[in-house]
C-alpha cells in the first residue's frame, strides 16, 4: 500500500494522467533449470556457427532466446561456443554473456515485475482522449475530500459517462448502419456483375 506523502506527491501530477489510478505491478520468482534452458536453444545451438545458416541474421533470435536467465544455466562449453559468436556478430551479446561465462548453474531462480498498467491496453477509438479527461477527474478522490465535495466530483463523473456512453453508442449505431449499407450495396454489385 502507498504511503499518504506518496499520494499527496502524485496528484502534483499531470491532471490529464491516465495512469494515476493503476495498481501497482506484481512480482513472480520464477526458476529456470539447465534442462529448460537447452530445450529453449536446441535449434538456435544448432545453427549458431553452422555455416548453412546466415550468422548475421541470427542476431534477432539470438536476442530473443538468450536471455540472462537461460544463458545463466546453460553448460560453459555452451556459454563459450555463444561467446566465440557473439564476439564477431554481436557485441551487446558478448558483453552480456561475459559476466558468466564460467558459471556452472544447473537451476536459478529470478524475480520479474508483471506491470498492472491500464495504459498498456489498447487506448484507441471514439472518444477514447474524452474518457481520459473522465478518469483524471477522479483523481481529486484519492485526497479524502469531504462527503458533499465527493459526491459531486462521482456525480459529475457518472454524468460525463453517461453523456459519452449515449454518444458513443450514437457513434457506433451509425458506424453499424454504414458497414451495413456498404454490405448491401456490395452483395448487389456482385449480383449485377453475375448477371
Amino acid at each position: 500500500m502507498s504511503s499518504p506523502s506518496r499520494i499527496n506527491n502524485s496528484d502534483l501530477e499531470s491532471v490529464s494522467s491516465i495512469d494515476s489510478f493503476d495498481p501497482p505491478p506484481t512480482f513472480e520468482t520464477k526458476r529456470i533449470t539447465r534442462k529448460d534452458a537447452l530445450q529453449q536453444v536446441e535449434d538456435l545451438v544448432y545453427e549458431i556457427g553452422n555455416l548453412d545458416f546466415d550468422q548475421e541474421s541470427l542476431k534477432h533470435k539470438v536476442a530473443q532466446v538468450l536471455t540472462e536467465p537461460v544463458l545463466r544455466v546453460l553448460p560453459p562449453e555452451m556459454k563459450t561456443r555463444i561467446l566465440e559468436w557473439a564476439y564477431q556478430y554481436d557485441p551487446l551479446m558478448f558483453r552480456q554473456i561475459i559476466q558468466f561465462v564460467n558459471d556452472d548453474i544447473g537451476e536459478w531462480g529470478y524475480t520479474v515485475e508483471i506491470p498492472n498498467r491500464r495504459k498498456d491496453m489498447p487506448w484507441h477509438g471514439i472518444g477514447a482522449d474524452i474518457l481520459r479527461f473522465f478518469v483524471a477527474d477522479l483523481k481529486p478522490l484519492r485526497k479524502g475530500l469531504p462527503e458533499v465535495e465527493r459526491r459531486t466530483v462521482v456525480n459529475n463523473v457518472r454524468h460525463g459517462l453517461s453523456l459519452f456512453a449515449d454518444f458513443h453508442d450514437e457513434k457506433v449505431g451509425a458506424a453499424e448502419r454504414e458497414a451495413q449499407t456498404a454490405i448491401a450495396a456490395l452483395a448487389l454489385q456482385e449480383e449485377a456483375i453475375s448477371d
